[in-house]
């Protein structure tokens, strides 16, 4: 006999899989409702990651026996698999919620009731022991613990189809993974670029779906990287989970490391990570006692690192570690800091809660603060989720609600700084969030993606979305642009829960490439000259892309055939050069992946 749960538990067993599973907003939002993360030396020892999925599963068994069995002990002789959420088959009709076990109830394979009677035993085809053989199958099929997942997500499926290969040997290390080599070439409706404003149609140009090429071009070979291979270097000084890595803009052995506690280190890397007296300098810049760093930012002239904390303090530091100014407005986690791309002294900073801040990082004064409007009152705050400058006097909010609002900061201010938004631009679904925003430079557009997995391009003179691009299938996780010299030149990348990357050219609309990832997609990141994008998995395995032609260049996995469910990839950067990138994990060491050598090693290597 199980004793029944407690809210407190239900409350602790959300906030983990929402943890787990790297959904760091929601997780801001629910702790600082329930405070679940109070619970953790209550419980942590007793539940195990992926608690919360394998309960649900466990339920699942129970109601899947429960419709199987005949109130008079019988078994129902259906051949139909068992589901919660109605027929298999997607061109069916929804039927209605299955009800609870009191009620007399139709099995949710679709066809049985459990009013009907049972079938004559004579009727069943039987073993000499009298058993049904139909039966045994069933219980079987019924009794088989379900497949785990990477703790809380079911692989996505491709939309084409994929013969496996193994792959080759690459810079003296044997491939770990299947490579895969495409046997067909369709395109679905899915992979295609819609334009809202009927721009030129699109519809009989090819869009090509890959994973390690185009449609039709296999990638012969490729680098394949784990933590324990030859030019990947570990870098953390303590045993501290590593939440974010930032390489400087400016210089590309500098590198900031935040820690999952209150501490982050500005280490001075040199020019060859592997010789043997290497000397890093590492100085640590101290947050906040006791509180978890959420998110750090360079300037682009590489002068000012921001960091941020969950109790919504931002401190700036110089480029030698030493502290200048503490930003105490914030009562919140800090979800975004973003620097002016030309103005570096303007800071931007975007809590959980309700603010969206600018402040004059050299001073450490706040210029202006700005919430998103509400449509019920004003004790309803609408909570943003990113923000981005369009000029030195203008940006742009994205929130709940479909909100894309944007916010002139020349406007004067009578009482205080706080402003409202002057223009609320409508496209997305009212109903559900936007997560991000990113404008585009010089280019005269910025685009943004949210929950209801469309990527909207807009002119901040417009209300309305001047292009519209469509294909994931699930919510937007990231935006990440690659300026170019021209806007023909832009590249925007975008990823999703759908374990999908698509990169797309702003100027015509069109998406060149869609990378497979068969996972959610946390963090991606352009190499300066766009040349290259890295994008890192919930699975922990981060893929390096050729952009231009969409192949697949390199793969580093984190954690190779190990449970990845209790981590999380954390965060991408490129250094100025694209020489090196820096991988975080949520519970391991900072992984410097020495790109630009293995790249000369392999050249060498082919040329022989």
């Amino acid at each position: 006999m199980s004793a029944p749960l407690t809210s407190e538990q239900v409350n602790y067993l959300v906030w983990r899989y929402l943890q787990e599973s790297g959904f760091e907003k929601s997780t801001f939002s629910f702790q600082d409702d329930c405070r679940a993360q109070h619970l953790e030396g209550k419980f942590k020892n007793w539940v195990k990651p992926g608690a919360l999925i394998n309960i649900i599963q466990k339920g699942l068994q129970y109601l899947a026996l429960e419709a199987s069995i005949y109130e008079n002990g019988t078994t129902i002789g259906t051949t139909k698999v068992f589901s919660y959420f109605g027929p298999l088959n997607n061109q069916e009709e929804p039927t209605a919620a299955p009800p609870s076990a009191d009620v007399p109830m139709e099995d949710a394979a679709g066809d049985v009731e459990m009013s009907n009677p049972p079938p004559q035993p004579q009727q069943l085809q039987e073993e000499p022991n009298g058993v049904s053989i139909e039966v045994e199958a069933q219980k079987a099929e019924l009794l088989r613990e379900p497949p785990q997942t990477n703790g809380t997500v079911t692989p996505v499926k491709r939309s084409h189809d994929l013969a496996t290969t193994m792959a080759p040997e690459v810079n003296g290390i044997h491939s770990q993974r299947p490579k895969r080599a495409k046997t067909a070439a369709a395109v679905g409706d899915d992979a295609m670029m819609i334009d809202g404003i009927g721009l030129p149609d699109t519809t009989s140009e090819e869009v090509r779906a890959t994973i390690g090429s185009s449609i039709g071009v296999q990638a012969d070979e490729y680098i394949q990287l784990d933590h324990e291979s030859t030019g990947v270097y570990h870098l953390s000084p303590s045993d501290s989970a590593v939440r974010n890595c930032k390489f400087s803009p400016a210089d590309k052995n500098s590198l900031a490391i935040a820690e999952s506690l209150e501490t982050c280190h500005m280490f001075n890397l040199g020019d060859d990570l592997f010789t043997p007296n290497r000397n890093i300098k590492d100085v640590v810049l101290f947050q906040q006692m006791d509180e978890e760093m959420s998110t750090i930012a360079w300037s682009d002239n590489g002068e000012h690192l921001a960091t941020a904390s969950w109790d919504g303090l931002i401190n700036i530091w110089d480029e030698k570690g030493r502290l200048r100014q503490s930003l105490k407005m914030h009562r919140a986690p800090i979800l975004s800091l973003k620097f002016h791309p030309t103005k570096h002294h303007l800071l931007l900073s975007v809590d959980g809660h309700s603010k969206v801040n600018v402040w004059d990082a050299t001073t450490g004064k706040l210029k202006k603060q700005c919430e998103l409007s509400s449509e019920n009152s004003a004790s309803d705050k609408n909570t943003p989720h990113d923000a981005d400058w369009v000029d030195e006097n203008t940006i742009v909010a994205v929130g709940d609600n479909g909100a894309v609002e944007k916010f002139d900061l020349s406007l004067p201010v009578e009482n205080g700084p706080h402003l409202n938004s002057v223009v609320r631009f409508e496209g997305h679904d009212a109903h559900k969030h936007v997560s991000s925003v990113v404008w585009s430079g010089g280019h005269d557009v910025f685009a943004t993606g949210g929950e209801d997995g469309k990527i909207m391009l807009w002119k901040p003179s417009q209300f309305k979305p001047v292009g519209v691009l469509e294909g994931h299938q699930d919510e937007i996780s990231f935006l990440q642009l690659s300026l170019g010299s021209t806007s023909q030149d832009s590249l925007l990348a975008s990823s999703s829960a759908d374990g999908s990357v698509r990169i797309w050219n702003i100027e015509s609309r069109i998406c060149l490439h869609v990378l497979n990832m068969q996972s959610p997609v946390n963090a991606l990141s352009f190499t300066p000259d766009g040349k290259y994008l890295a994008a890192g998995a919930q699975n922990l395995v981060v893929m390096v892309w050729l952009t231009e032609t969409g192949q697949l260049v390199g793969m580093y996995d984190a954690k190779p055939g190990e449970d990845v469910s209790s981590s999380t990839m954390e965060d991408l950067s490129w250094d100025k050069e694209g020489g090196r990138l820096a991988v975080a994990v949520g519970d391991q060491k900072c992984a410097i992946i020495d790109w630009k050598t293995l790249l000369n090693d392999a050249a060498t290597k082919n040329s022989r």
